[in-house]
């Protein structure tokens, strides 16, 4: 009977770590690494496609199908706090009884990819989203539903998180807690370290870019189709003429049978020809005001997303991989966020092969009939618990028969 308790408990671990993997669509295998440490794992915009839009999906499995905890690259604390450059608030914040609300400027005009926040010590589960501006009339949306994260153990009753985003260079930000009609958190400051800042941004191409070009009343159309739903950080246009211009620019994305605004910039020939977004989609509209000017001479469109990565503990030789596509999956909770001040800042860097679908989700989809997954599980649990509850009682009645004895 002992053996039989030990055979259902090993049957239990292996069962559980194979169910939570069904749930996910696509997977996609890491590199093998030689030594033991941390990594920083690049996400290719094949596999953030196949994610949901904060990536709160995204798992990293090993060989037995157990979970691999990992952090956000971007959530590493710093040690220098001589660079760092606080935002001004906005004196002007709406205050409301439903959300805390804190407005900044960015008086450096430096495109951001990422902003430190302070607070007072919280330790409560809210979602962030955040927002930008040029007017501080209309708002866009740059990153949605960012955890708020619960302060360390400290004495000094403030505590610092990290906001990564998609590059972005509005003049505005607005940083919004959906509160629920709760008590408030209490936002101190917001800024960044300037040698993060100075730095330059890194994207990577999206491949292939189906692109369909009309030039009508002043306006010229770009009609931009990939073949995902891809997350899109910048559009580059390819602009050989004229020597000098400086055009309006809007930029759109087709969501179901309308469009969304997600960009009013402007191109212009002192600088780059990009277009700063925030989008996951596969479809998307630029339309460029040309006024009574000729059209842009415009040799090609490429669409980019910004580079993301994950850093894990992985151990040497053993197989690793990404798990992605699970629409009711939550942001993990990992113990490993509160050793992020262990790992160094030149962590090495790996890249996960081509992402396929995940032949255990498929092979256990739902049958077109009624579900009975949950009774299933029911009789399991009730089984498991009558077996171990037949094994106490024998155990018991060997005990008593061997004191008799």
């Amino acid at each position: 009977m002992n053996r039989l308790t030990l055979f259902i408990l090993l049957l239990c671990g292996v069962i559980l770590p194979a169910s939570a993997q069904k749930n996910f669509k696509y997977k996609a295998t890491l590199q093998k690494i030689d030594s033991t440490g941390f990594y920083r794992i690049g996400l290719q915009p094949a596999l953030v496609a196949k994610a949901k839009p904060d990536l709160s999906d995204i798992r990293i499995a090993d060989a037995k199908g157990n979970f691999v905890p990992y952090i956000q690259a971007g959530s590493l604390p710093q040690k220098s706090q001589k660079s760092f450059v606080v935002f001004p608030e906005v004196n002007n914040t709406p205050k409301t009884d439903t959300s805390t609300v804190f407005i900044i400027e960015n008086k450096t005009g430096l495109v951001l990819d990422r902003l430190w926040v302070k607070l007072q010590n919280t330790a409560v589960k809210r979602k962030v989203n955040l927002l930008g501006s040029d007017d501080l009339n209309q708002w866009f949306a740059i990153q949605e539903d960012i955890p708020l994260q619960e302060a360390v153990q400290n004495s000094e009753g403030t505590y610092q998180q990290l906001l990564s985003f998609p590059a972005s260079n509005y003049r505005y930000l607005k940083i919004q807690v959906n509160d629920k009609n709760k008590t408030p958190v209490k936002f101190l400051q917001a800024g960044i370290y300037t040698e993060y800042a100075s730095a330059a941004q890194n994207y990577t191409a999206i491949a292939p870019v189906n692109v369909i070009r009309a030039d009508s009343n002043k306006t010229t159309f770009i009609d931009i189709k990939l073949n995902d739903n891809y997350q899109v950080n910048k559009l580059h246009l390819d602009i050989s003429a004229p020597r000098y211009y400086k055009r309006g620019v809007t930029v759109y994305q087709f969501v179901n049978n309308g469009k969304d605004l997600l960009s009013e910039a402007e191109l212009s020939s002192d600088k780059a020809p990009d277009l700063l977004i925030a989008a996951k989609t596969s479809h998307l509209l630029i339309e460029i005001n040309n006024g009574d000017n000729q059209p842009l001479s415009i040799g090609g469109t490429k669409a980019y997303q910004s580079d993301e990565y994950l850093i894990s503990y992985l151990e040497a030789k053993q197989s690793y991989q990404f798990l992605a596509g699970d629409s009711l999956a939550m942001t993990p909770e990992y113990d490993l966020k509160f050793f992020a001040d262990s790992i160094r800042g030149n962590t090495p860097v790996i890249k996960h092969d081509t992402v396929i679908k995940n032949t255990n989700y498929a092979v256990t989809a739902k049958p077109a009939g009624k579900d009975y997954t949950i009774l299933i599980w029911v009789a399991i649990i009730v089984s498991l618990g009558l077996l171990l509850f037949l094994t106490l009682k024998m155990t018991r009645e060997v005990k008593k028969q061997e004191g008799e004895k």
